[in-house]
This record gives structure tokens, C-alpha cells and sequence, in this order.
């Protein structure tokens, strides 16, 4: 019974300090992935205690927990709104028109076309080229459209005059403006959308081409049948993850590139305007109702797209 109970001890020992080395090598891991965990805590989890405001009537003077409940009258109030079917539509068309176009068509071939790249300082050349609109604040991108859509002095007008066609008041023809958020939205974010796909390419082991080479398939039979398919795993994250933020919109797209004018609303305005139009009116209540309803939407898209995914290929799915 004696020598049983100092085995055991023993055992505990090394069970310690194996779980003491664990920690020390993965000490600077834990240290790296800190400050990702205080950001999530502090701007993602600490707000979720203010979906309370959904539910109640906010007074500023007498604050979160004062102020008196209101129940679901906030959200009736949301979608009993004439404004409910214009910014629902704009919302989830644009959102659609970003995953397909932006987060896979485009993402994609400029991948492929980066793969295709043998020189190094080319590629790196490319690569900055297309990166480099990402990283303008839209503030920027809304000055650049500004410099063309101007309706006095804009390239656009201009070049009309100049053919002798009548000039077009841009600002106002909300008609046109489908089109011109949509070539913003690809060209600003394109580029870091295919840096995605270019990591899924670099881990294609090179075997594969050759093999491809020796059955006498071509450059782009090559990218058909093994670059391509290698390219499914990274368009499945993508969907999920485009799927789950189809209730969101980037607010400076949709804000500062059509100079928040009222004229464009019926093409132009998602919720996420709207919520910002229920801020500056001091409706608080309203807009955490609003906010509320886009997340959980979001989070009910993400579940079924990933079960969905998880049912065709099970290995293509987050989790």
C-alpha cells in the first residue's frame, strides 16, 4: 500500500511538472494572444450588458438602470417603420454584392494572378499596389469620388461636356448609385480580399503542377483542376464570415462617399446610417433595439451557413 501511494505521488510530480514546462513554452504565446483577449473583452463582451437599452425607454438623467422599461415597443416601432424594407434591401443586396464580387470572384482572380507572379520584386510591387486603397480612411475615398462626381467642376462631367453630352447632378440621381458604391467597394477592398486566397495557394504543395505538367494539362489547366479546388477550404471561412456580418455595412462607404445626402436614401441607406441618424437624434433606445436585431441576425447566418457547409464538406467548415 506504501509503495502504491509513493508511485502516485511521483506521478503527481511529473504531472505537475509537465503542466509547469507546458505553461513556460507557452508563456510567449499567451503573452502574444493577450492583448487580442482585452481588446475582445473590453469591445465586444463588457457592450453586451447594454442590450438592455433595447428594452427600455432611455433617460439621460436617469440612466441605464432608472430609466423605464418599454418591453418589445422599440423593435415594433422598427419594423412597423416605412423606412424598414428600403434599408433591410440596400443592406443585404450590398452585403451580398461584397461576398460575391469582393470576398470571392475578385479576391480570387487577383489571387491567382499573384500565384502567377514568379519574380519576387513584381509580386511585392503588385501586392502593394493592390493593397494600398485598403488603407485609405473613406473620408479619403469620399474626397477622391468627390473629384470625379463633382457636378460643376468633376472628371466625369467634364469629359460629358467635352463629348457634348448634358452633365448628370450625381448627388441627386440616386439611380446611379448602385453602381458607383459597388466599384468603390471592390476597388478599395479587393486586394486585401485576395490576400486570403493567396495564402491558400502558397501551401499547395508544388508536386501537384508537376504532376499536372507530366499529363500534358497546360498553365491554366493547372490552375482549373489543382489551384482552384485548394482555393474551396478559404472560400467556405469566407462565406461564413461574410454571411455573418450581412446585416453590417462599413459606415463610411455608405455615409461619407455619397456626403449623407438625403436625395440618395432609396440606394444609399443601410442600417448602418440609420442607426447613426437614431444617434444623432438622441434616440438611444431605438438604435440599441435596431443594433440588437442586426447582431442576432448576424449570429443566426453564421450558425446555419457554417451547418450547411459542415453538411456538404465537413472539413470546409469553422467549426
Amino acid at each position: 500500500m506504501g509503495k502504491f501511494k509513493r508511485k502516485t505521488v511521483i506521478v503527481l510530480k511529473n504531472n505537475g511538472a509537465l503542466r509547469k514546462r507546458r505553461f513556460v513554452l507557452s508563456l510567449p504565446y499567451i503573452l502574444l494572444m493577450l492583448p487580442a483577449v482585452i481588446y475582445m473583452i473590453i469591445f465586444n463582451y463588457l457592450p453586451m450588458f447594454g442590450v438592455v437599452l433595447a428594452f427600455k425607454n432611455y433617460n439621460y438623467a436617469q440612466g441605464i438602470l432608472g430609466s423605464s422599461w418599454s418591453g418589445f415597443k422599440n423593435f415594433q416601432f422598427f419594423f412597423k417603420s416605412n423606412d424598414l424594407i428600403r434599408i433591410l434591401r440596400n443592406t443585404i443586396l450590398y452585403n451580398l454584392a461584397s461576398l460575391i464580387l469582393v470576398g470571392l470572384l475578385f479576391g480570387m482572380i487577383l489571387a491567382l494572378m499573384l500565384y502567377e507572379v514568379k519574380s519576387r520584386g513584381a509580386n511585392k510591387v503588385y501586392q502593394t499596389t493592390m493593397l494600398l486603397p485598403f488603407f485609405l480612411s473613406w473620408v479619403v475615398v469620399a474626397g477622391i469620388a468627390l473629384m470625379f462626381l463633382n457636378p460643376k467642376s468633376g472628371l466625369l462631367n467634364s469629359a460629358l461636356n467635352a463629348v457634348g453630352a448634358s452633365p448628370v447632378n450625381w448627388y441627386s440621381e440616386a439611380k446611379y448609385w448602385p453602381f458607383i458604391l459597388t466599384f468603390f467597394m471592390i476597388w478599395k477592398d479587393a486586394g486585401f480580399a485576395s490576400l486570403y486566397f493567396y495564402a491558400a495557394l502558397l501551401s499547395i504543395d508544388t508536386g501537384l503542377f508537376e504532376a499536372c505538367a507530366l499529363d500534358g494539362a497546360g498553365r491554366l489547366r493547372q490552375i482549373w483542376y489543382v489551384s482552384v479546388p485548394c482555393l474551396k477550404p478559404m472560400a467556405c471561412i469566407v462565406i461564413v464570415m461574410r454571411l455573418g456580418s450581412i446585416m453590417s455595412s462599413q459606415l463610411g462607404l455608405f455615409y461619407q462617399v455619397p456626403m449623407d445626402s438625403g436625395a440618395l436614401y432609396e440606394t444609399t441607406d443601410v442600417i448602418a446610417t440609420y442607426i447613426l441618424r437614431g444617434l444623432q437624434s438622441n434616440q438611444i433606445s431605438f438604435t440599441a433595439a435596431v443594433g440588437l436585431f442586426q447582431s442576432v441576425v448576424g449570429l443566426i447566418l453564421v450558425l446555419l451557413s457554417n451547418f450547411i457547409i459542415k453538411r456538404i464538406d465537413r472539413d470546409s467548415a469553422m467549426f
